[in-house]
């Protein structure tokens, strides 16, 4: 070893006089090119304890020997060994993790989930939000169910009334909505509206964007839908048909209008008792032949019939609630009749 390495060893080691030492620090701070050859030794100084017996080594190829070996050999070996362990030390924990995240989720999946229940009284509209982030407007006198949480790769609802969904986006779990006499509409994400109340003769499956399928429950045929067609389905028959619509008609009710273009008067009727929660007998076999068309937005019911009365000849009777001897009150009566 030269004295200038035996120097700088004495140095690391604090065998330096005060003299020395201050001399040396001098140095240190005034020539980068001293301060790294000083920092390459102390490196390999601090990393193994060979150095410490540069007293018995005599000659500059032992030096450069042994420099080569704890760099190459024994540092590099540490090196990995530690890289090995630290390796194996943060796998098991990710491991675990996975394992654990693993489990818990088949266990959750199992979990049986709480369903909600969502109803809308009769002259109302509410909205509600599913928790996928997929949006219901719930029309009056409809009623929706659905669980807290979807899992298994399935979004699934059950409705009775009329609703317009609008789907969040997820081609990985397809969107259900059955009905109580067995219509599912299925979608990934979509904009679509579904009438189905219990007191009705057909079931309706408009959409108005992208796409959806609808079939008989535990039935392989389905159809297809775009935009702007709708499906009915017949209960008393079991059959569907397609056809092309005018959505502004068919979802306009979930912007608190109510549009009618030729509709037939038992079409009016059941409307308007859901929309204002009264009940409407229609009295006389032609008021059933009757086509109307109209667009209705704030108008009360009073007006709205009273605008009836002047597009055909007929005559409404409003019958208002009655208190009963349980101190409830009876629904409000409209008697709709012909006039000759």
């Amino acid at each position: 070893m030269d004295i200038h390495t035996e120097h700088i060893i004495a140095y690391l080691e604090g065998r330096l006089s005060k003299e020395e030492k201050a001399a040396f620090d001098l140095q240190l701070q005034s020539s980068p090119d001293f301060k790294k050859e000083v920092d390459d030794i102390r490196f390999i100084w601090e990393t193994t304890a060979e150095l410490k017996l540069h007293k018995q080594i005599n000659t500059q190829q032992n030096w450069k020997k042994i420099s080569k070996q704890i760099a190459a050999d024994k540092y590099k070996k540490k090196i990995l060994s530690f890289i090995r362990t630290a390796t194996a030390v943060l796998l098991i924990p990710v491991l675990f993790a996975t394992y654990t995240l693993f489990n818990t989720v088949r266990e959750w999946n199992n979990i049986p989930v709480e369903q909600v229940e969502q109803n809308t009284a009769y002259g109302l509209i509410s909205k509600i939000t599913l928790p996928d982030g997929s949006e219901v407007w719930l029309n009056s006198g409809s009623s929706i169910s659905y669980p807290k949480r979807f899992t298994k790769n399935k979004r699934s609802v059950q409705l009775t009334g009329e609703a317009y969904f609008k789907v969040t986006s997820d081609k990985s779990n397809r969107f259900d909505v059955t009905t109580a006499n067995g219509l599912q509409v299925s979608a990934y994400g979509t904009e679509f509206n579904v009438k189905a109340y219990e007191d009705e003769d057909k079931i309706e499956a408009t959409l108005a964007k992208g796409h959806v399928e609808v079939s008989e429950i535990g039935q392989p045929v389905s159809r297809t839908l775009r935009p702007g067609e709708q499906v009915i389905y017949y209960k008393n028959i079991s059959r569907m048909e397609v056809d092309k619509v005018n959505l502004a008609v068919e979802t306009s009710w979930k912007d608190g209008k109510m549009i009618f273009r030729r509709a037939n008067m038992n079409e009016v009727v059941q409307r308007l008792a859901r929309h204002f929660n009264v009940d409407i007998k229609l009295e006389g076999e032609e008021l059933y032949d009757y086509k109307y068309s109209a667009t209705f937005t704030t108008e009360t019911l009073n007006e709205i019939l009273l605008l009836l009365e002047k597009t055909a000849p007929i005559k409404c009777t409003v019958i208002e609630p009655k208190q009963t001897s349980d101190f409830t009150y009876s629904r409000r009566v409209v008697i709709i009749k012909t006039v000759k």
